[in-house]
């Protein structure tokens, strides 16, 4: 490619009439300004195969009388690059970035488009932004907003702050490190579908439906997707959802939520209002153990109102697991609280396992029965002649309310102890089975219509 300075290259540009296409070369410069205002031209300015060397590379338009379209093709720009004024369309496709800024600031854009070259082929190159901060600052977006299949690699980040978008936005098969929007209006459909380390949205308004789609690459171990401050007026959709943690902090849902089998590691919802439906049928939440019982509560609640059962005692368990967990920090204080959690633990785990429960039953009883002949027997032993006497006697144990047969031999009827000390583990035993059979039955409620 033929190499040419800023004076060469802006040359050719102001003196194009009609359409203006430039190809083909390489531009070395300190500071290049484009002033698009010179172009005087309603047709679309086309860059191709351009490599841009440089300090600063400025685009700049301030008359609304001629709305610059601009289509930016297979470039490689070597510069920072600052966008600034009246635009009616910028496309950027196939391009690399390898710069320290990119900026768009204080303008009013039509259609801002990065997308591939050919969207029918595998092969297709990408816009790739090898480094840096792409940053979009006080501007409006009258059409569509899209960024589709776009790379930015490792350590690169984007800062999107005080934008409106007036029309639909789309952020389609993006992979990139780290991204945040800061007082962003959404006033039509957002749909999100970007394979990220961070996303961040603070004090922003989605004033239409919002659609995160599932991740598509496998950086879910360390994807953070964070609400803070945010209003949604329309439906939220995360349903089938991919992501490592999910924060929701201080955050208004004004219209349905549905997370339906959404797939989490880790969920935290803080202060958030929902003010209609959620749904989180079949939700996935992989380390509920590190969740807060605050967030394990909230979705209960809201479980409970959409009336699933089963949905609703499995976060039920989940919430007595988190006090449990709560509670073993507090060593000098709720003993009988631990107590009674651990109980239920080690005899259902929390209501969440009947087969534990009958298995809980049946050792306790047979723990607490076995003491309690050994201690009936005159021997303190167990007699293998008495087998017919232990069989007939444990199975009569399990009738909690039966206080007869206590010495348990086969035929008789009569109210007898041997020994004092029998009365422990007689005592015991009864109430350890009664609590055995009401922690199995709690277990099955959530089959119940």
């Amino acid at each position: 490619m033929k190499k040419i300075n800023e004076e060469e290259f802006l040359g050719i540009l102001y003196s194009n009439k009609g359409d203006v296409s430039i190809a083909d070369y390489t531009i070395d410069y300190n500071q290049l300004s484009i002033d698009f205002e010179k172009v005087k031209t309603k047709n679309p300015i086309f860059f191709q195969n351009l490599t841009f060397i440089g300090k600063d590379l400025d685009f700049y338009n301030q008359t609304e009388e001629f709305k610059t379209i601009i289509q930016i093709e297979d470039c490689t720009f070597n510069t920072n690059i600052n966008i600034q004024g009246q635009f009616a369309d910028i496309s950027l496709k196939a391009n690399t970035f390898n710069c320290n800024n990119f900026q768009i600031i204080n303008s009013e854009i039509g259609t801002l488009e990065l997308s591939n070259n050919d969207s029918n082929s595998e092969n297709a190159k990408k816009n790739i932004f090898t480094k840096g901060n792409f940053k979009i600052h006080n501007c409006n977006y009258k059409s569509i907003f899209w960024i589709k299949n776009a790379e930015f690699m490792e350590n690169t980040t984007i800062d999107i702050s005080s934008v409106k978008f007036l029309s639909e936005s789309f952020f389609d098969y993006t992979l990139l490190d780290k991204i945040s929007f800061y007082e962003c209006s959404f006033y039509k459909e957002l749909r999100y579908d970007c394979n990220y380390n961070s996303s961040q949205f603070r004090e922003c308004t989605f004033l239409d439906k919002t659609t995160f789609l599932g991740l598509f690459n496998v950086k879910m171990n360390t994807s953070f997707l964070w609400f803070e401050n945010c209003t949604f007026s329309k439906l939220a959709n995360f349903n089938e959802y991919f992501v490592h943690k999910l924060r929701i902090e201080d955050t208004t849902f004004l219209d349905n939520v549905s997370l339906q089998k959404a797939y989490l590691d880790i969920i935290t919802i803080v202060r958030t209002v929902f003010e209609k439906k959620v749904w989180f049928e079949n939700i996935q939440i992989n380390q509920i153990n590190n969740c807060d019982i605050e967030t394990i509560r909230i979705i209960k609640q809201e479980l409970q109102k959409a009336e699933n059962r089963i949905d609703f005692n499995r976060f039920r368990a989940y919430e007595l697991a988190a006090h449990y967990k709560e509670l073993n920090w507090k060593w000098n204080s709720g003993f009988i609280d631990k107590s009674i959690l651990f109980a239920t633990k080690i005899s259902t785990d929390f209501g969440s396992n009947w087969l534990k429960g009958l298995r809980f039953t049946l050792i306790s009883g047979f723990t607490a029965f076995s003491l309690f002949f050994i201690l009936e027997n005159t021997r303190l032993t167990v007699d293998l002649n008495n087998w017919q006497d232990f069989i007939y006697g444990y199975f009569r144990f399990f009738l909690i309310t039966d206080f007869k047969n206590e010495y348990y031999r086969y035929g008789e009827s009569v109210l007898k102890f041997n020994s004092i000390f029998s009365l422990f583990p007689f005592i015991i035993g009864k109430i350890v089975i009664a609590f055995g059979i009401y922690e199995m039955i709690q277990s099955f409620r959530k089959f119940k219509a």
